[in-house]
């Protein structure tokens, strides 16, 4: 964690001027500056996850009581929130002191556990740098904070000034996929390339290695850090035979992509080993389907689009819960994603070389441009040196601006007190930020099982508990310590990551009855969780007469899978329990003289 914290951040840099929080100046009168100072701070904490945990919502909290006396940053999703480690590091300093969020508490659909810890620690105010862009997260906290009699001031609305706007500009920056993803229904995608300085990313001959510095090619791994995934298209493939990894060790891997209309693929590509990292390749429907069995034979999903187009692909993966795309793909394929609209950001690292060529490719093919007016300017444009590299970036669409469009909480309950827009009769649930996500295995609610001697041990999570129980019992010194490290992982992700790859590697250490008993072990985890947290059951009974449906399309067991073809074990051990808890529920209530 000590190397992390030392590099360098993605995000852009700012001119940024700190102001010294005297606590003689806060008891006269608190500045917007210094508002802004601690809520760029709760930007920083938020960041600092970036490479380690798949993209997530990120949190930022610090506590200051004329100085800061607690800070926290949410790792991973299903971790512990940010507020609630801020008030535990601040401890008796909470009462009376002030918060401040990057963004609003964004706790499991239903759950209060950040909003509550800033109550009972007896916070005064809190200011809040932007509201959620969850159409059901938004607003929410922020009233419920209010309700509780805590002053909340939130930038851009309580808070007016070009220092707030400054500071609400940095917490748009560090959740950019997530308000991109709330406003346009697709993944935020980043196109980045390497280039010379007259604008060649490789040779006439198609040789690129390498354009661009060590330095440079770092800094690329902490982008693809960031991401769920890494799309390129069929002649990199071809020509450079990537392996796309972000070589973060023990850390979070993206999944790798290849977008090809013909299928015209080698046979052999380190992109077809996924043992490590899971391949996606998109395709046009009807494509070699010979070779689209030879794929899938390798491990490789295949999946078919009518019409092969970036949109379609990019609505596809928004659908799969992904907030973050990194595009490394050639030029035509630049070209088609830039025109479709997709493409967000652009990071440009251009070396200080010169290879001309006529034939020599450039980073971006044919957009159709007759005239200079026609050409796309970049947006909130940052120049860095990096190494002997000039790193370019800069928006080619703005971030979306959700506060005129999207009415506070408070409005909508006025408008109909019994609205919830998800509400239908098909719950789906995935991801622990998605509505219903404290149903998902990797929400934050610990459970207490029993082991063979009737000892009681505590879990962090459901996930957790099953992923350790493959290899429970077995007589083998590297499965017992499997089954450790998985029990004291610091996120559920990180869980299923130890246990997952363990069972690829070596599944002889995989208990010999553990496709016999994996049912039973997730049922029983959660019977635990929905039987000791009250708010958890009364969700479950809540759904009474809906089909629950676990939301993962690339879980073809425990979720509905692409298209609905998977077997959505999790939802029906959900339906089961939701069932067990109705009769119980009728049984007192039929025999009220039962106890």
């Amino acid at each position: 964690m000590a190397a992390f914290m030392a590099r360098a951040c993605i995000l852009p840099t700012m001119s940024i001027s700190y102001p010294n929080p005297n606590p003689n100046n806060l008891r006269s009168g608190r500045s917007h500056s210094v508002d802004a100072y601690y809520i760029k701070r709760a930007v920083e904490l938020a960041d600092k996850s970036a490479g380690f945990s798949s993209p997530h919502p990120n949190f930022g909290c610090v506590i200051e009581a004329g100085r800061i006396v607690g800070e926290g940053y949410l790792y991973a999703q299903g971790t512990t929130a940010a507020e609630v480690q801020a008030v535990e590091a601040a401890g008796e300093w909470c009462r009376g002191a002030t918060a401040y969020l990057n963004m609003e508490c964004g706790d499991c659909h239903g759950e209060r556990t950040a909003v509550s810890a800033l109550v009972q620690a007896g916070v005064k105010r809190v200011v809040v740098g932007m509201r959620h862009p969850l159409k059901h997260l938004r607003g929410g906290a922020i009233q419920a904070l209010r309700s509780e009699g805590i002053h909340v001031d939130v930038l851009g609305e309580d808070l007016q000034s070009d220092v707030a706007e400054e500071a609400l500009k940095s917490c748009l920056l560090v959740n950019a996929p997530l308000v991109v993803r709330a406003a346009s229904h697709v993944p935020y995608s980043v196109l980045k390339y390497a280039m010379t300085l007259d604008g060649k990313i490789a040779t006439n001959k198609g040789h690129s290695v390498w354009i661009s510095s060590n330095l440079s090619r770092c800094r690329v791994l902490e982008l693809r850090g960031r991401s769920d995934a890494i799309i390129v298209g069929g002649n990199t493939v071809r020509n450079d035979n990537p392996r796309l990894t972000a070589r973060q060790q023990g850390g979070h891997s993206p999944v790798r992509i290849v977008v090809s209309q013909s299928l015209d693929l080698p046979e052999i590509a380190h992109l077809w080993d996924t043992s490590e990292v899971h391949t996606i390749v998109a395709t046009q429907k009807g494509a070699r389907r010979s070779f689209q069995k030879y794929l899938a034979s390798k491990g490789v999903e295949v999946i078919e689009f009518e019409i092969l187009n970036p949109r379609d692909v990019m609505e596809y993966f928004y659908e799969c819960g992904y907030l973050s795309v990194l595009w490394e793909c050639g030029g035509t394929l630049a070209a088609s994603a830039i025109s479709s609209g997709v493409i967000n950001k652009v990071y440009a690292f251009i070396a200080p070389k010169i290879i001309g060529g006529k034939g020599a490719p450039s980073p971006v093919g044919e957009l159709g441009m007759v005239e200079m007016t026609q050409a796309l300017n970049l947006h909130d444009v940052s120049y860095e040196q990096v190494g002997p590299d000039m790193l370019v970036s800069g928006f080619l669409q703005p971030i979306p601006d959700l506060t005129p469009i999207i009415p506070s909480f408070s409005e909508l309950s006025k408008i109909d007190p019994s609205i919830n827009p998800y509400e239908s009769s098909i719950i789906s649930f995935y991801k622990t930020w998605d509505p219903y996500g404290s149903f998902s295995n990797f929400s934050p609610h610990p459970i207490q099982m029993p082991d063979e001697g009737g000892h009681y041990t505590t879990w962090s999570s459901v996930e957790h508990y099953y992923q350790a129980h493959k290899f429970y019992g077995v007589q083998d010194p590297l499965a017992q310590e499997c089954f450790e490290a998985i029990k004291s992982a610091k996120s559920p992700e990180e869980a299923a990551r130890i246990g997952r790859k363990m069972q690829r590697r070596r599944p002889d250490l995989v208990r010999s009855d553990w496709e016999a008993a994996k049912i039973d072990i997730m049922y029983s985890a959660l019977k635990c969780k929905f039987s000791i947290y009250p708010h958890l059951n009364s969700m479950l009974l809540s759904t009474v007469g809906s089909i629950l449906v676990e939301g993962s399309p690339h879980d073809f067991f425990w979720g509905g899978g692409r298209d609905g073809e998977g077997l959505n074990y999790l939802g029906r051990l959900l339906m089961q329990l939701r069932s067990e808890f109705v009769g119980e529920s009728s049984s007192h209530t039929d025999n009220p003289d039962e106890n």
